[in-house]
């Protein structure tokens, strides 16, 4: 049946659709059958159903309108599916075609007028892909900004662990708030894959001919003209051919039939005008109908890969700006968690804050630097230019581990890229500031090992640059 997506809610993936009816009918994300796009309100619909609930669903190939098109809204309602709908737009287009072939004079015709644009048959061609574009924008206006912006090929598989752990520590998660998000992903990188994928098959001549010529109603009413020329040159030659063999004949009798021997030369004279008017009419139309493919399928070719390098990498910032707006949100979630809190935040040799980055160190500090496959260095280049541009570095100098959690915490929600170390005693702290060089250090006087006095001056001796600021908690 056909139908539209009168009300579809992102947090639940549950959706309603109206028929011709008025019959309301119930979908959710997993009855959505198309990887390139996702269920919106006001989506045309193509679907099955179970009584009123749909057990297949996917979008219309037809969801605007416009006047002077071969079929209207009221025919998509009307009819069942779209193959049925096709049909009769087939056969108006081609009635129409039939009626300008009748009506146009060809003898006089200098040029042949567009009926699709070059960019209008571009935007039907990766109407999928420019679909899972516009869902990014529409759902992501009021996203959150994050620090930095994350590359989704590199970070996917810490970015899937980070959501995972994330939901393992904490059940109670409401997991609604993540859905459409990973849908729209999934539906990004459904047509990055296929666009990747279909590159070394890219067949832009077959294109052009199925997104563009098709739908060009005077070009195919040419095409009808020099056809029907091509056949009749064809008919008079044939007739011209026999007409000379019958005069020929007849001229050999002992006494030929003079007046019909000069009507025969009459209709050969008029053969031979009808044969030079086709071919020069025909050459001309074929002049025509050249100049307007080539001319077109010039500017169709360019036009082609340059939007489709354009949407291509609209397509790469989107999953990008998926992956960062995921790691924020697994961020901001992991800060509330009580559950994270006690199962992560906790631990003493926990130092960075709960996302992909923090998982993706961890991965990498278990590698042996010296011998890390091209995905690893690849990884590992992408950190350290994250911890360059976006680290700051904290010490905590204390015994009491509520203390240090809660401190992590506070430092944690200023930046996902912050690194919190933890001295204890009076060896792991002369340490640490002798290999690092700390942004801020924390000093908890009720556990010092002497005078917080003395274990500054002590901390400011390794401090070759005089950057680290001392403060006490």
């Amino acid at each position: 049946m056909h139908g539209k997506v009168m009300v579809y809610m992102d947090a639940t993936g549950r959706g309603t659709v109206m028929n011709l009816s008025k019959a309301f009918f119930d979908f959710n994300r997993q009855n959505w059958h198309d990887k390139k796009s996702m269920p919106s309100s006001g989506v045309f619909v193509e679907f099955h159903a179970d009584g009123k609930r749909i057990t297949s669903i996917r979008p219309s190939r037809y969801q605007e309108f416009k006047e002077g098109d071969f079929i209207t809204e009221q025919d998509f309602w009307r009819t069942n599916d779209d193959d049925e709908l096709e049909d009769i737009q087939n056969q108006r287009r081609s009635a129409y075609i039939t009626q300008l072939f009748r009506s146009t004079d060809f003898d006089t015709i200098d040029h042949i007028p567009l009926s699709i644009t070059i960019p209008q048959a571009i935007q039907k061609h990766f109407e999928g892909e420019i679909s899972s574009v516009e869902s990014l924008k529409v759902n992501m206006e009021n996203s959150e900004q994050a620090p930095v912006m994350l590359n989704y090929f590199i970070l996917k598989r810490f970015l899937l662990k980070a959501f995972d752990t994330l939901i393992f520590m904490d059940n109670s998660i409401n997991q609604t708030q993540f859905a459409s998000l990973k849908s729209i992903t999934m539906h990004l990188e459904n047509s990055y894959n296929d666009m990747r994928d279909k590159q070394k098959i890219l067949n832009i001549t077959k294109i052009f001919h199925e997104k563009f010529l098709s739908l060009q109603c005077h070009y195919q009413a040419l095409i009808a003209a020099i056809d029907q020329r091509k056949n009749r040159l064809s008919s008079c030659e044939h007739q011209l051919r026999s007409a000379k063999m019958d005069y020929k004949m007849q001229s050999a009798k002992p006494n030929p039939d003079q007046e019909r021997l000069k009507q025969k030369q009459s209709r050969i004279e008029e053969l031979a005008k009808e044969i030079e008017y086709f071919k020069t009419s025909t050459a001309r139309l074929e002049a025509l109908r050249s100049e307007f493919y080539k001319k077109n399928y010039s500017v169709f070719e360019n036009a082609f890969k340059l939007s489709r390098e354009k949407l291509f990498q609209k397509i790469i910032s989107g999953l990008n700006i998926c992956a960062t707006i995921m790691d924020t949100r697994i961020w901001n979630v992991s800060l509330k968690s009580s559950g994270v809190k006690n199962s992560y935040f906790t631990r003493n040799n926990v130092e960075s804050a709960f996302c992909s980055v923090s998982f993706a160190e961890l991965y990498l500090s278990r590698l042996d630097k010296t011998s890390l496959n091209q995905s690893d260095q690849t990884l590992l280049a992408y950190v350290q230019k994250i911890e360059k541009e976006h680290r700051k570095k904290f010490l905590v100098v204390t015994n009491d581990l509520e203390l240090l959690t809660k401190i992590k915490i506070q430092i944690f929600t200023l930046s996902p890229y912050y690194l919190v170390k933890h001295a204890p005693k009076k060896v792991n702290y002369q340490s640490l500031m002798r290999d690092n060089t700390f942004d801020i250090v924390y000093l908890d006087e009720k556990t010092a090992w002497e005078n917080v006095a003395d274990i500054i001056l002590e901390g400011k001796k390794f401090d070759v640059y005089g950057k680290t600021k001392f403060k006490l908690i």
